[in-house]
């Protein structure tokens, strides 16, 4: 990392190199040529040639601030940041035709540099780079990108947010006696943009400091010099009223929320070791993980010597503490007894039986991992353990310590890096009150690429065949049935089937499609049929009944896996007739009026329907089901039969389930819900009953 330091020093350091050698090499020549003679009176041999001098390489730093940089540094109080672009574009592979420069990469280095020239303290510094054009960022030392990704591959083209590892916090001038090392922080930034070719140069839009309490101005830029177009810089000037608020989160970054939230509460603090809190939180109100597994990367050669109310997944690697660093250090300590060595520990729930084991057992853990949202179940939303961390040299101050980086939660979600926040403020005894020594949040969503995990047919009483889940709705590991290894279609919709027809496993469903298909008279491919949905959980929505003032649907659930499902939960969403829903019979019910008025559902607490069983060695599912009743009175205007009765989203245990894009009607065959497109193969299915006179699904 290039520090302040030596960004106004510039290259003073090569040319004293350079000269202290040419005074060495003319001293020896000297020497050399002096007539020196032995006590015997011959000649001494010449000294031999001096070496060639040292190659350096010079660090590729920025040439030294221009004279208007100096001068806005020195009218701003707060924090003054620039971005510096460092040489030319460079033209990469793949080389692009002339009709298309916009897409031709070019490889770029730039730097930025933080600098406090305030009264205040920056604690855990958060710089966002407005990036323009297509940015991918291949490497970028000494930050942490905060939505968690890693380089090299980093898409920042529409801006990225960074945050410090090595030196994540800036004091102030007046505490430090303007210690540059202290109150300044650059890192760089080695990437690929677009489009933008010598002598042109790729800046960003802006640049900014995130910390509350700082507030930035506009940009500025040198028209002149040898930073010309290549520089720019703002002054974040502070709110000392803000920053020194009484307020007990002053001067933190804000906590988020997001679907998970887990935070990093330092309790007790010694000179080589501390003791911290994990709590992960289920923040989603859909949100389900059973048996976390909870991964971190240490950055410093941390260990962990003990914990309580978790345990390490896999070895312990005691071995790299001994062989390595911290077995130099801790020379006396039994490294048997430690925890793990790994730099990057799979940390685990225990298992129920450990939550009265005051050994190992704290409050929040024993759960084997499972974590639920707060409307099935709070007492199940949060889990906790605890760590000691051992630390190494330098970081032996008590006030010396930094949380793990790169969390992990498992597949589905993506984790934030550790955020600086407020000390948290905890009850260990439920009576007296505690304030963390230093707290970080970590916060994780789901990503958009999580995988399928259920998926929802459709059937009504005025028809007697079922629209089925989707072909592939679970993924298709390989165009092939599981059964029998014969070939199947991933790209055509699935055939329609009789009612019983879902309560078969998917290898006996084909012949009853096809008997269905020759009984009414429309065609069907005979080589390859459509892939299986390979969901685990399968959801059957059945249009019960329709008159004049209400209508009723039935609601089933099948588990086609081998694994039994307790405290399921499932919620639907109807946007037009939940305001008429009235009541669902066999299940508890919940509006959640945060989440489009869906209705959650779940089975009675300790009654045979809160435990969804597998499917048995006849290959029976487990199967729940239940009827719901809703008003017409409160939704006028209402149409059941042209599809305000089926859901448009439906979730199972926190997952999203994959829907059909068209669903039975009465008037006509079929329709399509006007947010999806038809397939091509459900158009050519439709239009095949419809030439048979059927009322078509």
């Amino acid at each position: 990392m290039i520090t302040m330091k030596s960004r106004m020093l510039g290259r003073q350091g090569l040319p004293l190199l350079v000269a202290m050698w040419s005074v060495w090499a003319m001293a020896m020549a000297s020497l050399g040529n002096a007539q020196t003679t032995t006590t015997n009176g011959t000649k001494a041999p010449a000294p031999a040639t001096p070496p060639s001098p040292p190659v350096v390489a010079a660090p590729p730093a920025p040439p030294p601030l221009s004279p208007m940089e100096a001068s806005a540094m020195d009218a701003c109080t707060g924090v003054f940041l620039q971005y510096q672009f460092m040489g030319t574009p460079l033209k990469i592979y793949p080389f692009m035709d002339n009709t298309s420069t916009l897409l031709q990469p070019y490889r770029f280095e730039s730097e930025v540099t933080l600098t406090n020239t305030g009264f205040s303290n920056v604690l855990g510094w958060e710089v966002f780079v407005g990036f323009q054009h297509g940015e991918i960022i291949a490497d970028a030392p000494g930050v942490l990108f905060v939505d968690g990704e890693s380089t090299p591959g980093v898409f920042a083209g529409n801006g990225t947010t960074v945050m410090g590892t090595d030196q994540p916090d800036l004091k102030n001038s007046i505490d430090t006696a303007m210690d540059l090392d202290l109150i300044s922080a650059s890192f760089s930034f080695t990437g690929t943009e677009f489009g933008v070719a010598d002598p042109d140069v790729p800046m960003p839009k802006n640049i900014s400091l995130l910390n509350p309490g700082w507030e930035c101005g506009p940009m500025g830029t040198d028209s002149s010099g040898t930073t010309a177009g290549r520089s720019m810089w703002t002054c974040c000037a502070e709110n000392v009223t803000a920053i020194n608020t009484t307020a007990k989160d002053s001067g933190f970054l804000p906590r988020a929320s997001g679907d998970v939230v887990m935070y990093y509460d330092v309790f007790q603090t010694f000179g080589d070791n501390y003791w911290a809190k994990v709590s992960i939180s289920m923040e989603d109100p859909l949100g389900r993980i059973d048996h976390w597994n909870l991964t971190w990367d240490w950055r410093q050669g941390e260990f962990i010597f003990a914990m309580k109310g978790a345990q390490i997944l896999g070895p312990q690697e005691q071995d790299k503490c001994v062989l390595g660093k911290a077995g130099q250090y801790y020379a006396s300590m039994d490294f048997s007894q430690v925890m793990s060595c790994s730099a990057s520990p799979t940390i685990v729930d225990l298992p129920q039986d450990q939550k009265d084991n005051p050994a190992v057992a704290v409050p929040n853990c024993c759960r084997n991992g499972t974590l639920l949202p707060e409307l099935v179940d709070a007492s199940q939303t949060k889990s906790e353990f605890q760590v000691q961390v051992y630390k190494l040299p330098p970081n032996l101050d008590r006030d010396e310590i930094q949380p793990p980086v790169n969390w992990n939660i498992g597949e589905g979600y993506q984790c934030s890096q550790p955020r600086a926040v407020s000390p948290s403020e905890f009850s260990p005894d439920n009576i007296h009150s505690q304030s963390a020594v230093k707290s970080w949040q970590v916060v994780c969503n789901k990503t958009e690429t999580k995988a399928k995990k259920c998926c929802v047919s459709f059937s009504t009483f005025y028809n007697d065949s079922v629209v089925p889940c989707p072909t592939c709705a679970c993924g298709c590991a390989s165009n092939t049935f599981p059964w029998n290894g014969q070939k199947c279609n991933p790209d055509i919709d699935p055939m329609f089937l009789p009612y019983n027809g879902v309560l078969l496993p998917p290898s006996n469903r084909t012949a009853l499609g096809l008997q269905l298909a020759k009984l009414d008279h429309y065609s069907v491919p005979t080589d390859v049929q459509a892939c299986p949905d390979n969901c685990g959980v399968a959801i059957n929505w059945h249009i019960y009944s329709d008159y004049v003032d209400g209508w009723s649907a039935r609601i089933t659930l099948f588990n086609w896996d081998k694994t039994s499902v307790p405290k399921w939960f499932s919620a639907i969403e109807l946007e037009k007739a939940m305001p008429g829903y009235q009541n669902v019979y066999s299940f508890n019910g919940t509006i959640m009026p945060d989440l489009n008025d869906a209705l959650l559902m779940q089975g009675h607490f300790g009654y045979d329907n809160d435990y969804l069983l597998a499917i048995d060695p006849k290959d029976n599912p487990g199967k729940l089901q239940s009827l719901m009743s809703f008003d017409k009175r409160k939704t006028p205007g209402i149409n059941v039969v042209k599809g305000d009765g089926f859901p448009t989203k439906v979730w199972f245990n926190g997952d999203e389930c994959a829907i059909p894009s068209y669903f039975p009607t009465g008037a006509a065959a079929w329709q399509a819900r006007p947010s999806l497109r038809l397939s091509l193969g459900a158009l050519v299915l439709a239009l095949a009953l419809l030439v048979g006179g059927r009322d078509l699904l």
